[in-house]
């Protein structure tokens, strides 16, 4: 996926599928989401695209880190597969070591991820979820795969209702203010209504 801005409409560069999921996106106020892929067991976050162009593996934090690594953590501590004692590595790194979270880009780069896109464009907070050593498991093993994540995609969800909420008004007129911007003092990435 190419991270194009939103008002990038028509570029050629931008997969019609891609161009979709942007509209999508846009249309519809997302504060939190999951992207699930298989072929590993660690939950990643934003940033996935390292800062330095010729490194393969940089930590590069968001100025929502924490936010990300909690969330991050929500998932990997309730999912079975990954809080079992018994698990095996799938390949050569051990991100149990790592609590099964890491920064995106500190475990490989991705340019144009979703995440990013989302972070740097919307108001949604995503996250990638390898849920499965196995990038194509089997019919038969479908059930086990979501024993292993029904009550972490759960928890997960539930954090949308966490946090600050409400409507922002105007003072006079008291109607609701659409596209202000809202920021937090200490965190560099500011927010719509």
């Amino acid at each position: 996926m190419v991270s194009p801005s939103p008002s990038d409409t028509g570029s050629p560069q931008v997969a019609p599928e891609t161009r979709a999921v942007i509209d999508w996106m846009q249309r519809y106020p997302f504060v939190l989401s999951a992207n699930l892929h298989g072929g590993e067991l660690v939950v990643t976050y934003p940033f996935d695209m390292t800062r330095t162009y010729w490194k393969a593996q940089e930590l590069t934090p968001t100025p929502d880190d924490g936010v990300f690594r909690w969330l991050a953590t929500v998932y990997a501590t309730s999912n079975l597969a990954m809080a079992s004692e018994e698990r095996r590595l799938c390949h050569y790194d051990d991100f149990a070591r790592l609590g099964n979270v890491i920064n995106g880009a500190n475990w490989h780069t991705v340019p144009g991820s979703m995440n990013d896109f989302s972070y740097l464009h919307t108001n949604c907070f995503e996250i990638t979820v390898e849920l499965s050593c196995d990038k194509f498991p089997h019919a038969s093993e479908l059930p086990e795969e979501w024993e292993n994540n029904r009550e972490s995609l759960l928890l997960y969800m539930e954090q949308v209702h966490r946090g600050i909420k409400g409507v922002v008004r105007d003072a006079d007129t008291e109607e609701g203010i659409a596209n202000a911007i809202i920021a937090v003092d200490g965190i560099n990435h500011d927010i719509r209504t």
